[in-house]
């Protein structure tokens, strides 16, 4: 007996039935999209890592903060309030911790390098947004080799897009 097309038949018919549950969610008649921290032309947000991240490791958790004001469809100041794992460095980091100022959104995380983009969740758990910073502003350029010092690369500016699912 050839078991090759009986697999084969069997794999398609549950990526068939398996699939309608795949499809991404419709975007929700409510989805709104801000600005956070400026724009990456003129940024305006802040964010200070404590102590800095560098090119090793990070040997326990790093604080994180980050602030700057809304606009477009969001106003007000948002606050992320958190740190930057454990074994993170400058070129790969992970992030996490609390959201102020953002109704509806009480906790933030993500990974990435030089993006980062955070996935926003409210206080059940859900995911109800995601943010896109752009740390490498013009102002953040001159910092760009504090990665490979003692000291670490401890914070500058940014600006980031806010979608509200």
């Amino acid at each position: 007996m050839r078991y090759r097309p009986i697999i084969s038949a069997a794999a398609l018919a549950a990526t068939i039935l398996v699939a309608p549950g795949l499809e991404a969610a419709p975007a929700s008649a409510s989805a709104t999209t801000c600005t956070w921290g400026g724009t990456p032309a003129a940024p305006t947000g802040t964010f200070t890592v404590s102590p800095g991240t560098t090119n090793l490791p990070a040997p326990g958790p790093l604080k994180f903060r980050a602030t700057g004001e809304l606009s477009g469809g969001c106003t007000g100041t948002m606050t992320f309030v958190g740190q930057i794992d454990a074994g993170s460095t400058c070129t790969l980091a992970s992030f996490e911790g609390s959201v102020r100022g953002l109704p509806g959104v009480t906790r933030y995380w993500g990974k990435g390098s030089l993006m980062v983009p955070e996935l926003l969740y409210d206080s059940a758990g859900n995911v109800v947004g995601s943010d896109q910073p752009e740390i490498m502003t013009p102002e953040n350029g001159p910092n760009s080799t504090d990665c490979t010092t003692a000291t670490g690369f401890t914070g500058g500016t940014f600006a980031a897009t806010v979608e509200l699912f």
